[in-house]
């Protein structure tokens, strides 16, 4: 009898060494929530804006400038602004937590860099439209070489950091011709 109620005992105790339930996460949970809740937060503002009526109105007559064009503009802006900040931060976060994958976490931010240019790109299409009819070519290219800015750069970091500090340069003598 005795073992019954020593068994139906530990069968309700709290174990002594709890697991964590977000494991090696834990680290990258605060911004992974800043990321997430400051994207839905200004995508719920935008949502709530656009449903205002009176909001297609043109602000200059026949432009595409409207009201709602520029708050999607704005807020555009706003959510660049916070996918290139608290994805960067995320980067950052992985590479002083997780050792192993330090030499790609330049590959992450760059991931978020170039979101943050897309959804630029993405915004700002309808304010500048009227600028570039004669050379519709002209605006992609200018994203297009703001892309390539961190794509160069996270290519030479990663580079740099697969090859080691250990990595001696090899200098060409001329007794090796």
């Amino acid at each position: 009898m005795a073992r019954l109620g020593i068994s139906w005992k530990s069968g309700f105790e709290m174990p002594t060494n709890t697991h964590d339930p977000l494991g090696g996460f834990r680290p990258v949970m605060p911004s992974v929530i800043r990321l997430l809740a400051g994207i839905i937060v200004l995508i719920v503002v935008q949502s709530i804006v656009l449903g205002f009526p009176g909001i297609t109105t043109q602000i200059v007559p026949g432009t595409a400038f409207s009201i709602a064009s520029f708050v999607i503009f704005t807020l555009g802006l706003i959510i660049a602004a916070v996918v290139l900040k608290f994805g960067t931060q995320l980067a950052n976060v992985v590479s002083d937590s997780y050792r192993t994958y330090k030499a790609y976490a330049p590959i992450l931010a760059w991931v978020f860099q170039l979101t943050a240019i897309y959804i630029l790109y993405s915004v700002s299409k309808t304010m500048v439209s009227g600028f570039f009819a004669s050379a519709p070519w002209a605006y992609p290219l200018i994203f297009l070489a703001m892309a390539l800015i961190p794509t160069i750069k996270v290519v030479v970091a990663v580079v740099h950091a697969l090859e080691g500090q250990n990595v001696h340069k090899q200098t060409v003598t001329r007794d090796q011709f």
